[in-house]
């Protein structure tokens, strides 16, 4: 029986599976089919994530009967690492791929002059190689191999000699500071890889800079200044789909279009279309991503959570073609855009802020929070607002939170609807928690 192989050959089943555990936790193999995750998927998936969490580190689980509930446990006073990191990690390579990495430096190094063919390589490489791999499977994984390599700038083809050489050593960035202008770096990037989004290039410079560090004799600082801050309930999983959110970003700077696979609500197969790359819209409370795309003449907000991948065609956009888009968009409470003939609608809002307090942070915040809002002062602690709204749907979370501080006026259609629609709810809140009054 062969035994387990931890290298991950689709990223897409351990993101989900990772963002499930670590955003819901606590469910067990037999519950599986509820997120149509096979068994056998559910036990390989749970596996890597031991290996790349560390078993003792980050990964618990409760008992419940008979039954293994898997779950992320996080110590804020701890440390600042996010733990799916190393998920993130994990996509690199596979074992073959890795082998070939380093086979094919070791090889190019011990040449004359550093170089080398890709014949010589390919054959240098199959005389040691000891792997159940076909010749023609073997010889496409090192080009492969050595166009990764080419575009992270490690290996030159010089194409006269139709050889492949290393590149010159990378410089020592770190070479002129001193010890003490290192650690403020480290302290900084502590700090922003956790404040600020997208951060994977933060990740990588931070484990360069522990290994330099380390080089010092510094550990004693690494363990001072990872408990240096304290950041509580920072959503972690949205590390998830930086890859995506990079290609997505490379795109839209290149003014390049893309071809997405996505998998539409409540449909198990995905769907690709080629589209325009608009925006990237990102939830800071929940750390959610959404694409804005144009598809057709209208514009759509993806959820990043449901996209499979992306690729970047050769095919362009006009970027001005865009810009009215982005204006429009700018109007929007959040990634909803109205479509066809309603467009946006208008409702008003009343609000208060209490009798005692002295400063009125309602105000403050509905001036900070609702753009393009009208407001206007009834008196010293209420205000009421006029807000042309973009969906119903998405506009009611934001406005619980105010509680009881915000009421909705029905002197207009989209008013009378939303106030309804929260009624509604209330009610079957209330009737969830015995209250069938």
């Amino acid at each position: 029986m062969p035994g387990f192989n931890p290298f991950v050959n689709d990223f897409n089943k351990l993101r989900n599976f990772s963002r499930i555990v670590y955003l819901y936790g606590c469910y067990s193999r037999e519950d599986a089919e509820n997120f149509n995750i096979a068994k056998r998927t559910f036990d390989d998936e749970l596996r890597r994530m031991r290996i790349f969490l560390g078993e003792d580190q980050y990964f618990s689980a409760e008992r419940e009967g008979k039954k293994s509930l898997p779950c992320i446990v996080e110590d804020f006073f701890r440390d600042v690492e996010n733990p799916l990191i190393n998920i993130y990690f994990s996509k690199t390579s596979t074992a073959l791929q890795t082998t070939l990495f380093f086979m094919i430096l070791q090889v190019l190094n011990s040449s004359e002059n550093k170089k080398a063919a890709a014949a010589q390589i390919l054959d240098r490489i199959s005389q040691v190689l000891d792997r159940d791999v076909a010749d023609t499977d073997l010889e496409s994984s090192l080009k492969r191999v050595l166009r990764q390599l080419q575009n992270l700038g490690i290996v030159r083809y010089l194409k006269n000699e139709k050889v492949y050489m290393l590149c010159s050593r990378a410089r020592d960035v770190f070479k002129d500071f001193s010890t003490d202008e290192i650690k403020d770096i480290y302290i900084s990037v502590l700090f922003f890889i956790n404040s600020n989004v997208p951060n994977v290039p933060g990740w990588y410079l931070k484990e360069s800079l522990e290994k330099y560090l380390l080089e010092l004799g510094e550990e004693e600082f690494l363990k001072d200044a990872n408990s240096m801050f304290w950041f509580t309930y920072i959503p972690h999983h949205y590390i998830l789909e930086e890859e995506l959110v990079w290609k997505f970003l490379e795109a839209a700077s290149n003014n390049k279009k893309i071809k997405v696979w996505y998998y539409p609500r409540k449909k198990r197969q995905s769907v690709e279309f080629v589209c325009t790359p608009v925006r990237i819209v990102y939830d800071v409370k929940l750390g959610r991503w959404y694409f804005v795309v144009l598809r057709g003449e209208g514009l759509s907000a993806l959820p990043v959570w449901r996209t499979e991948k992306i690729e970047i065609l050769q095919e362009g956009f006009d970027p001005q073609q865009i810009l009215p888009l982005a204006r429009r968009l700018e109007k929007c409470f959040f990634v909803s855009v109205p479509t066809g003939k309603k467009g946006f609608e208008k409702i008003r809002l009343k609000f208060k802020c209490p009798s005692d307090s002295p400063y009125n942070f309602v105000l403050a915040r509905v001036k900070r929070e609702l753009k393009n809002a009208r407001i206007a002062n009834v008196d010293e602690k209420t205000f009421e607002v006029e807000y042309d709204i973009s969906n119903i749907k998405e506009f009611k979370g934001w406005l619980r939170s105010f509680g009881e501080r915000a009421v909705v006026l029905d002197d207009t259609e989209a008013g009378r609807e939303l106030k309804e629609e929260m009624i509604n709810e209330w009610k079957e809140i209330l009737k969830n928690y015995g209250d069938f009054s």
